[in-house]
């Protein structure tokens, strides 16, 4: 019997894995670097305008999230971006540190794979994230690699409290992370009793909520009311006002712009999108003992579920960038995709040539002579 090639995965050992995609992943951000420090580039709008002004001033003695300090995104990046301006380097820091966590995504895909013994499913997941990241922007200072890594990594932990606490740290550098909860909720409990159910939801909303409540206390710790009260606005307040604004590219914003914007990003995208879109259409209508994505052990439903989710903000605002968050499911769906494409041209040589070899070795039938030379 034919063995698929998905079976027989080896690539265990991180000897070349893991140092490659890092040196990849930095290789990319620090080319973004030097470009602005030549004057090809400039910082992106959000560093010179809001990051980088604020972590001065919050270094300066004003307090974070009250005015000049103010910005939407959660208390995990504003500290983070604070601790970064801190090093005299900022732009530096923040490349290098941006190139780490795209390439620690990408390790995380491999390694997510792996322990399904679907190993080079993960690796090529991970080289089709990493070099699809220039084209939706993930090599600038930005919140949404931060926010992939975390979603990411609560996905490789098992334990729910361990899960409930990065999917929440995730949440706290971007606020788009919380479309992943569910998900991730729904992948601890698919293979556990009902009974279980309630035990395991409790430690995964407790490790969350710990997360959480740590965080804004800590900003109410150092820089008063004043600012617990901003941190918890400009985190949740403003949401409603944000995905409601009718000049954005949105659904319900300039429609037209919305679709004119996704039609032209859906374009640069169509090396995942396709192998994906077979992948999920394979999911959905395949049944039976010889159903294809048997073949492999990638978590193929939970990334499935997850590209989906993470669309979420296209439709609040189509922007480049947003492309981001679906990015390393579609990787791990297209790397699928890609897999079954070469495995089932090679599966079809074999068969061919097992039937010509059989055919060359089945015995002469009774009243025939076997006139092969000897």
């Amino acid at each position: 019997m034919h063995v698929s090639s998905f079976e027989r995965e080896t690539l265990k050992s991180p000897a070349f894995i893991v140092p490659g995609f890092i040196l990849l992943g930095i290789l990319e951000t620090l080319n973004r670097y030097f470009r602005i420090l030549s004057g090809r580039r400039q910082a992106h709008i959000d560093v010179r305008c809001c990051w980088r002004p604020l972590a001065e001033a919050v270094l300066a003695g004003k307090p974070m999230y009250v005015r000049p300090a103010v910005d939407n995104k959660p208390p995990l990046f504003e500290l983070l971006n604070v601790a970064v301006a801190a090093t005299g380097q900022y732009l530096l820091v923040f490349f290098v540190l941006i190139g780490i966590v795209n390439a620690f995504s990408a390790i995380l895909l491999w390694r997510i794979c792996a322990e399904r013994n679907a190993s080079r499913v993960g690796l090529m997941a991970g080289l089709l994230f990493l070099t699809s990241v220039p084209a939706t922007g993930g090599t600038v200072v930005n919140v949404r690699s931060f926010a992939i890594a975390g979603i990411l990594l609560a996905l490789w932990v098992k334990h729910p409290l361990a899960r409930g606490a990065v999917i929440a740290a995730a949440g706290l550098f971007s606020q788009h992370a919380v479309f992943a909860v569910p998900v991730l909720a729904y992948d601890g409990l698919r293979y556990l009793e009902r009974d279980d159910w309630t035990a395991w939801l409790t430690k995964f909303v407790a490790g969350g909520l710990g997360v959480v409540a740590v965080s804004f206390a800590f900003v109410y710790a150092v820089w008063g009311s004043a600012s617990f009260h901003g941190a918890l606005y400009w985190s949740f307040g403003a949401a409603k006002k944000y995905t409601t604004n009718p000049a954005v590219p949105s659904l319900i914003g300039d429609t037209s712009r919305w679709l004119a914007a996704l039609y032209r990003e859906t374009i640069k995208h169509l090396f995942l999108l396709v192998p994906a879109a077979v992948v999920v259409h394979q999911l959905v209508t395949e049944r039976g003992s010889k159903r294809v994505l048997r073949s492999t052990n990638a978590p193929v439903v939970t990334a499935t579920l997850l590209a989906f989710a993470m669309t979420i903000p296209l439709f609040v605002r189509a922007y480049r960038a947003y492309w981001l968050y679906p990015l390393p499911f579609l990787a791990l769906l297209a790397s699928i995709g890609y897999q079954q494409l070469f495995t089932l041209g090679r599966d079809g040589f074999s068969s061919s040539e097992e039937r010509r070899r059989a055919g060359r070795e089945r015995p002469p039938a009774r009243g025939q002579h076997d006139d092969s030379p000897r």
